[in-house]
């Protein structure tokens, strides 16, 4: 289950994490973000597990892909906002 969401300004930057965390195997899944993360609406999100987020933040800082939010999806549905 994917349970971290790192929030990206638009599909151009979440097309271009989602080649980068492709070529090194790293499963996620590129969406819409949730409202409750994307204030102005018009957000995507990478969704991933949370024992890859190190080694995402690193390959994605490497690819010059900036990471507006970092947020974990809690069991009861709501998200909180970690930091790196």
């Amino acid at each position: 289950m994917y349970n971290v969401y790192l929030t990206l300004r638009s599909v151009t930057p979440g097309q271009k994490a989602s080649v980068a965390l492709r070529r090194v195997g790293l499963r996620h899944q590129l969406l819409r973000a949730p409202r409750a993360i994307a204030p102005g609406g018009c957000a995507y999100a990478l969704a991933l597990r949370e024992g890859d987020l190190n080694r995402a933040l690193r390959l994605l800082e490497q690819s010059n892909v900036t990471v507006q939010g970092i947020y974990l999806h809690l069991t009861d549905g709501s998200f909180e906002r970690v930091e790196p």
